[in-house]
């Protein structure tokens, strides 16, 4: 759910009709709009994306259907590992890849369902989509027909899905609390579980060779050992004078500092600051900064020297620019790219229309829990206590005695 990406030096905004790249080494930007579905595109859709072993042939749209129409989901980018290609997947459900050197479309496709995650398996051959009903479809894009495939399924709705660098195992993180590592190409295996989370996980990053950090509904971050599955440690963003409050993360990114030290970015749901964690070595050392912000932070992306920008609802300065000391400690700076950005009224709206897109709130993601069991007591002593009272009434009465 991100309409807000990096990649290298270059910086891409999305929005439901258009997308705007900028390269912060050069200031150079280019626009352009999302072509809509044509009728060749329309008529494809009617056959369901195939499955791997083709049965059944067609995908209900019905399967592992679940009502979040309340959850705004946005438009979702991702950016391949080269920086080469572009996917964007609109609110509906048009699912669109560019090649970024030329701003050509180079492949246009109807998703099955409203999409909730992308990303590129690093080779950029293949795209992955998550879906709102729980499952994640792969995209090739050297494959004529055109078809998705699905590769696998959960129970739940899925709000993130990455791709380890070696493109042995996809991960996925779903509302019900779950992180499921499955192997490539045949998701169907299941390598492991990372259990631990107690509300939905919305996030997730890798940090290191086979670490993980996953952030979530319940306000902590944890990092992984995905591959066997065991949590290494928990970072709790309550605090103590807020232990009832909902504190959801919204997202995490990461930047690779070196091969022992990584940089996460974590926003807040509707909390006006930025926690920055220099993540340190294997015994995974915490050291936080904290960022304050006038307005709500929407999104943030690392670039590649890594300058951290923040995507915010401010009407007037919607984008944040944060430069770094040797020491990692981020500052609020000026950029003439941002100017120069914010200064184009065409521009400045295209940012504006990406805000309205993932201006959303997590909290119907939370599960709302309900004691009927109470009522149910109240009710059965009421029945079991009704009878005695009936019983006493006869009981009492005087008898009559039969005279003749």
């Amino acid at each position: 759910m991100a309409p807000f990406v990096a990649r290298g030096n270059l910086i891409v905004i999305g929005s439901e009709v258009s997308i705007l790249t900028i390269d912060t080494t050069t200031g150079i930007l280019k626009h352009a709009s999302i072509p809509p579905l044509s009728e060749n595109h329309a008529e494809k859709t009617k056959q369901e994306p195939q499955t791997e072993n083709k049965q059944p042939d067609k995908i209900s749209q019905n399967t592992n259907s679940e009502d979040n129409s309340h959850l705004n989901m946005g438009t979702c980018l991702a950016l391949s590992m080269c920086a080469s290609f572009l996917a964007v997947c609109t609110s509906d459900k048009n699912l669109t890849v560019w090649n970024l050197s030329s701003m050509d479309v180079l492949k246009q496709w109807k998703a099955a369902r409203k999409v909730s995650s992308l990303t590129f398996i690093s080779d950029s051959s293949q795209l992955l989509v998550a879906d709102k009903a729980g499952d994640c479809f792969t995209y090739s894009l050297n494959d004529p027909t055109g078809q998705g495939k699905l590769i696998l399924g959960h129970l739940s709705m899925l709000l993130d899905v990455v791709v380890s660098s070696d493109n042995k195992f996809v991960i996925t993180s779903e509302r019900d609390e779950k992180i499921r590592v499955s192997c490539l190409p045949n998701a169907y295996n299941i390598h492991s579980y990372c259990l631990g989370h107690t509300e939905f996980v919305t996030s997730l990053a890798f940090i290191q060779n086979n670490l993980l950090l996953s952030g979530s509904g319940d306000g902590t971050l944890r990092i992984w050992d995905y591959l066997d599955g065991k949590m290494l440690h928990t970072e709790n963003l309550k605090e103590t004078s807020d232990q009832e409050m909902e504190k959801a993360v919204r997202s995490v990114v990461v930047f690779k500092a070196s091969e022992t030290m990584s940089i996460a970015a974590v926003l807040l749901d509707r909390i006006k600051t930025v926690f920055l964690f220099k993540i340190i070595g294997a015994e995974t050392k915490f050291q936080r900064q904290t960022l304050p912000f006038v307005a709500q932070p929407l999104e943030a992306a690392f670039t590649e020297c890594g300058s951290l920008y923040v995507l915010t609802d401010s009407a007037s300065n919607p984008i944040e620019y944060f430069g770094k000391d040797e020491s990692f400690l981020y500052t609020l700076g000026e950029s003439a790219i941002v100017g120069n950005l914010i200064a184009n009224p065409s521009h400045l709206k295209i940012v504006q229309e990406c805000v309205q897109t993932c201006n959303g709130d997590l909290k119907p993601l939370f599960k709302r829990w309900f004691d009927n069991v109470q009522v149910y007591r109240e009710r059965k002593i009421e029945q079991q206590v009704k009878p005695k009272i009936e019983n006493s009434d006869v009981t009492s009465s005087p008898k009559r005695l039969r005279v003749e």
